[in-house]
C-alpha cells in the first residue's frame, strides 16, 4: 500500500460522508412536508488490496462506497385538519393517486374536490376508489373517485311507526252506561268533518309529516277513540283540500285513508291491530298514489311489528313517531369513516353512501422509488400493487380531518448529523496527514 492509495481512501470517505449529510439534509428540509418519509445513507466496504506478510498474505481496506439510501416507511403522527377530504393512514397503505395514463402511490392525503366532483390532490392526480350505484352500492371496480353532488330526489312514505300509550281512563259510556264514542259519530268516512273537528272529539290525536313521491310534505293526523274495556278504533285523516280533483271547499276536510281497530290485554300491551285501506285511491297534484302501513306495535293476527302502542292508566301521549320518506335533499357535507366510506349528508336528513377509498399495499415497500411530489413509483423490486379497501388485508385505517407528517425526527438527524461531520472531518484529517508524510518524503529525496 502506497501514500497515494491512503489519500484515495480518505477521498472515498470524504464521498460517502458528504452523501450521508446530502441524505440528512433533505430530510430535514422535508420534515414538515406532508406524509414524507425519511431516508438514511448506508454505506459497504470496498475490495480490499492484498498485502504480502510473513507468511502469508493480508488483506487492507480500501475506503468506503455508498451502499444504498434505505427509506424509513414507519408510521408518522397524525395532525388534525379542517377538511374532511383530509386524510391520514394509520397502518400499512398507499393511497393511488392517476394522471389517466400512469398510477402513482403516496401517503400524503391532502386531497380535495375539483369542479367536476373528482377528489384529486395538489397536482390534479385523482384518487382512486370504489363509485357509488345510484342505490347508495359500492361497485367492486376500481377508477377515479366522483363525488356526485346533485340532490338527491324525495322518496313517498309507506309506512309510519308509531310508540304511544293510550290512557285507560278514557271514558267509553256516558254516565247512564251507554256507548259514547263522538269520534264515530262523526261519521269522518261519509267525508265533510274538519280535521280540527274530529282531533276534538277524539279521545287522543297525534300528527306526522308524511311525502309524497316527489318528496313534498303533507301533513296526516291519527285519531284514537276507546270503545271498550280493551278496544280502541283509530282513523288517519289528511287534508282533502291537497289531493288531486280537491274542490275550493275541501281545504281543512279530513279525509280518511285508513282506519282499524286495536285490542290490548289486561296488562296493557297490545295483542292485534287491523287496517283497511280507503277503497279510493288517492294521491297529492302531480304525484304518484300513496299506500300507507300503519305499525303500532302487531298486526291483526297478533305478530309483532315496529311501534309499540300500550295501554295504561297514565295520560295518552306519543313516545315516538317516524315515517320513512323524505323531501328532496341538497348535499350538505361528506363523512369519511376508517374504512374509507365516503357518505353524503344532505339537507333533508338523508345519508347516501357516494364511494370508497382504496389503498394499495405491496410485497416490499423499501422497493417503491421516489419521483417527488410526494408521489412513489412501483418499481419491479416492490411488486404489484394490491389494491382493497382500508382496515382488510393488512391494510390501514383512513382518518378524516387529519394528515399524516413527516416521520422525520429532528433530534435523531441532528445527531446523525455531528455523526457524518465528525467522519468527514477525520477523513479529512487522514488526507492531510498522508500528505504532509508524502511532503516529508519528498524533503528526503
Amino acid at each position: 500500500m502506497s501514500l497515494f492509495n491512503t489519500l484515495n481512501t480518505g477521498a472515498s470517505g470524504l464521498s460517502v460522508n458528504t452523501t450521508s449529510l446530502s441524505v440528512i439534509g433533505d430530510n430535514i428540509a422535508n420534515i414538515n412536508t406532508v406524509g414524507f418519509k425519511g431516508s438514511q445513507a448506508r454505506f459497504a466496504d470496498m475490495l480490499p488490496a492484498s498485502v504480502p506478510g510473513l507468511g502469508q498474505t493480508y488483506q487492507v481496506g480500501t475506503g468506503a462506497r455508498s451502499g444504498q439510501v434505505a427509506t424509513n416507511f414507519g408510521q408518522g403522527s397524525l395532525q388534525g385538519s379542517g377538511s374532511v377530504l383530509d386524510m391520514g393512514i394509520t397502518g400499512n397503505g398507499f393511497f393511488a393517486v392517476s394522471s389517466g395514463e400512469n398510477t402513482y402511490y403516496t401517503r400524503d392525503g391532502s386531497f380535495y374536490m375539483d369542479n367536476e366532483g373528482y377528489i384529486v390532490n395538489g397536482g390534479g392526480l385523482r384518487l382512486q376508489g370504489y363509485q357509488s350505484s345510484e342505490k347508495g352500492d359500492l361497485t367492486t371496480l376500481l377508477g377515479d373517485l366522483q363525488i356526485d353532488q346533485s340532490p338527491v330526489a324525495g322518496e313517498a312514505s309507506s309506512e309510519i311507526s308509531l310508540t304511544a300509550n293510550l290512557s285507560a281512563e278514557a271514558a267509553f259510556v256516558d254516565d247512564d252506561g251507554n256507548p259514547a264514542t263522538p269520534l264515530a259519530d262523526l261519521d269522518i268516512e261519509g267525508g265533510g268533518v274538519s280535521i280540527e273537528d274530529a282531533a276534538l272529539e277524539a279521545d287522543y290525536a297525534t300528527s306526522i309529516t308524511i311525502y309524497d313521491s316527489l318528496g313534498v310534505a303533507h301533513e296526516a293526523t291519527v285519531l284514537f277513540e276507546r270503545n271498550a274495556d280493551d278496544t280502541w278504533s283509530w282513523s288517519a285523516v289528511v287534508d282533502q283540500g291537497e289531493l288531486s280533483g280537491a274542490g275550493p271547499d275541501d281545504s281543512g276536510v279530513a279525509f280518511q285513508i285508513a282506519s282499524g281497530e286495536a285490542t290490548f290485554d289486561t296488562d296493557g300491551n297490545m295483542t292485534s291491530s287491523t287496517q283497511t285501506n280507503t277503497a279510493e285511491a288517492w294521491n297529492y297534484e302531480g304525484a304518484a298514489d300513496l299506500d300507507i302501513a300503519f305499525l303500532f306495535g302487531a298486526d291483526g293476527s297478533g305478530n309483532d311489528t315496529d311501534g309499540g302502542v300500550t295501554m295504561t292508566g297514565n295520560e295518552s301521549t306519543v313516545t315516538s313517531i317516524s315515517q320513512d320518506g323524505y323531501g328532496a335533499g341538497d348535499l350538505s357535507n361528506l363523512t369519511i369513516d376508517a374504512e374509507g366510506v365516503i357518505t353524503g349528508v344532505y339537507s333533508n336528513g338523508e345519508n347516501v353512501v357516494l364511494g370508497q377509498v382504496a389503498l394499495a399495499t405491496f410485497s416490499s415497500d423499501s422497493g417503491m422509488e421516489r419521483i417527488g411530489g410526494n408521489l412513489f413509483h412501483a418499481s419491479k423490486d416492490a411488486g404489484a400493487p394490491a389494491m382493497g379497501v382500508p382496515d382488510s388485508g393488512g391494510r390501514g385505517t383512513v382518518n378524516a380531518y387529519a394528515l399524516e407528517k413527516s416521520n422525520v425526527n429532528l433530534e435523531d438527524e441532528f445527531v446523525h448529523m455531528i455523526e457524518a461531520q465528525r467522519a468527514y472531518q477525520s477523513n479529512a484529517r487522514v488526507i492531510t496527514t498522508a500528505n504532509e508524510t508524502l511532503q516529508e518524503l519528498v524533503n528526503l529525496v
